[in-house]
């Protein structure tokens, strides 16, 4: 395989593949959903949690953002960490073994993604190198020493050393158990939505992130020790109380290493190998300076507008209420059915596609560039506005409709006919700049649109969360029949589909409680 774009063509789905897949499940050999590292020291977080008072609608942008001023500590991060990777709940069903859910949502409830802690200055922990253990809500020590400031050089780091840095890891294993050789697309698309969730729990706490996905993938593998480990580093988060600055001039990794633990527990007793996988993500780790070719802004929106089209502004509009931001992190829930018939308030709509919007930052963007990611929307139950499809200018914050009708159909079709795409209040496919992504950045592009796919995804679910919806991504869908229907050129492919609505529950399933002795009573308060 030569080119992202052949891994991109070989893992689309059609019915044929669909009607000819072998595949089932191997139950005996499902990955461990819990990662930890043997024989290293474990620290509790424990239930020491700071407050986090504005809501979702305040935080999401970091322009809205106050500084903390406390010293950040032990409990800063236990707070941090439990509002963005933590577990939310225990799941139980009659005759089956209890499942955890966690506030990323993940394709499957796999959890491919790991978190990696880099501590500089942080009150009740020594400097070092850290996992976090999420069935026992606790910090494993990989390594003990000051590796913040070589590590923020390395990674380009042009502001003073950040307190904290973050690195999100993903095992494609977890995903390819289930999913094939699609995983590669899951597993970017979990990183996007882990993104998301770290950013509203950093900025709730008074702190900044930007995130840095620039350096050569071999070489930051071995230097942070995980050559010896499934784990591949995608991305990092650098946290501070000023917004972190990442140059161009990068510090190169020569020889060395931080000497941290490798010493994993194994997930499963065989681990299939898909050379799909380990070739597509092979090619996206190339080292590439991102350029800034001249791109119209009307290349990249599809169709192109004609005249009589009808427009409408996205307001910055406050949902009429909403529900506190450690409640709504907490219990966001990925809908399995929809209601078919809640209408969405107009407020609540303009909120949420208003969170679309709100960009982030990242080292790895050309800034005020053009988007990664075009929203089209099937919408079917949204008050104020027709049914039909639309499509959103995310920069000017304008929805244009397509055409009008009812879309419920063939949302639920081009999402491999389940059923939630047309039950929900409205559907949307996340469509990417493709060629822009590659052009610009490579093929390291192919991870940017899904990142931006996933923390997309993320904003909606929390944004529905907090207005008392629900909703669900949706990583199935027939590639070439949605690109047919929406009449989108090759130059653009489809990542991502979502859905938003009133969810219904099964009354066979009960919830526990996500942790034995931690809690937070904040979350319960609505």
């Amino acid at each position: 395989m030569k080119s992202i774009r052949e891994y991109h063509e070989d893992t689309k789905h059609s019915w044929e593949k669909l009607y000819q897949d072998r595949h089932s499940l191997d139950w005996a050999n499902q990955p461990n959903p819990f990662r930890t590292y043997l024989n290293c020291p474990k620290i509790d977080l424990g239930s020491r949690f700071e407050k986090i008072d504005a809501p979702l609608s305040r935080l999401w942008s970091q322009n809205n953002v106050t500084p903390r001023d406390e010293p950040i500590a032990l409990s800063t991060l236990s707070t941090l960490l439990y509002y963005s990777m933590a577990i939310s709940a225990w799941k139980s069903y009659p005759g089956v073994e209890p499942w955890s859910l966690r506030v990323n949502p993940s394709s499957g409830d796999l959890h491919p993604t790991e978190a990696h802690l880099y501590v500089h200055a942080v009150n009740d922990l020594p400097e070092g190198a850290y996992h976090y253990f999420v069935k026992g809500h606790q910090l494993e020590q990989r390594a003990v020493g000051n590796i913040v400031p070589d590590l923020w050089q390395i990674l380009g780091g042009s502001s003073p050393t950040p307190p904290i840095i973050i690195g999100l890891n993903t095992v494609f294993w977890r995903e390819a158990w289930k999913y094939q050789s699609r995983a590669l697309r899951y597993c970017y698309l979990d990183l996007g939505h882990a993104m998301a969730a770290l950013r509203i729990a950093a900025h709730g706490l008074g702190l900044f992130a930007m995130f840095i996905g620039g350096y050569c993938d071999d070489s930051m593998r071995k230097y942070l020790c995980f050559h010896k480990t499934d784990e591949h580093p995608l991305l990092f988060l650098a946290l501070d109380t000023k917004q972190p600055v990442v140059g161009s001039s990068k510090k190169e990794i020569r020889k060395g290493t931080i000497h941290a633990s490798m010493n994993t527990n194994r997930l499963s007793g065989n681990e299939v190998d898909y050379p799909l996988i380990s070739q597509g993500h092979t090619l996206t780790g190339v080292k590439y300076s991102k350029s800034d070719p001249q791109y119209s802004r009307e290349t990249l929106m599809s169709p192109s507008p004609t005249k009589g089209d009808q427009f409408m502004k996205i307001l910055d509009e406050m949902p009429s209420a909403e529900y506190r931001l450690k409640w709504t992190i907490r219990h966001r829930r990925s809908a399995i059915d929809f209601d078919g018939k809640t209408r969405l308030p107009f407020n609540a709509f303009h909120f949420l596609i208003h969170l679309l919007c709100i960009p982030y930052e990242a080292d790895y963007l050309v800034p005020k560039g053009p988007p990664l990611i075009i929203p089209y929307l099937y919408v079917h139950r949204v008050e104020g506005l027709e049914k039909g499809l639309y499509v959103l200018d995310v920069t000017n914050k304008s929805l244009r409709m397509l055409s009008r009708g009812d879309m419920q159909h063939v949302a639920k079709e081009l999402s491999l006919n389940q059923d939630i795409a047309g039950d929900s209040s409205f559907a949307v496919s996340f469509i990417s700049n493709f060629d822009y992504a590659l052009r610009i950045y490579g093929n390291r592009g192919y991870r940017y649109i899904h990142y931006e796919s996933g923390f997309m995804g993320q904003a909606l679910y929390l944004g529905a969360s907090a207005t008392g919806l629900d909703a669900t991504g949706i990583g199935a869908f027939i590639d070439d029949e949605v690109h047919t229907f929406l009449k989108t050129p090759p130059e653009q492919q489809v990542v991502y589909h979502f859905t938003v609505g009133k969810r219904v529950d099964d009354p066979r399933i009960s919830t526990l409680p996500s942790y034995t002795l931690v809690h937070d009573i904040e979350e319960d308060v609505k």
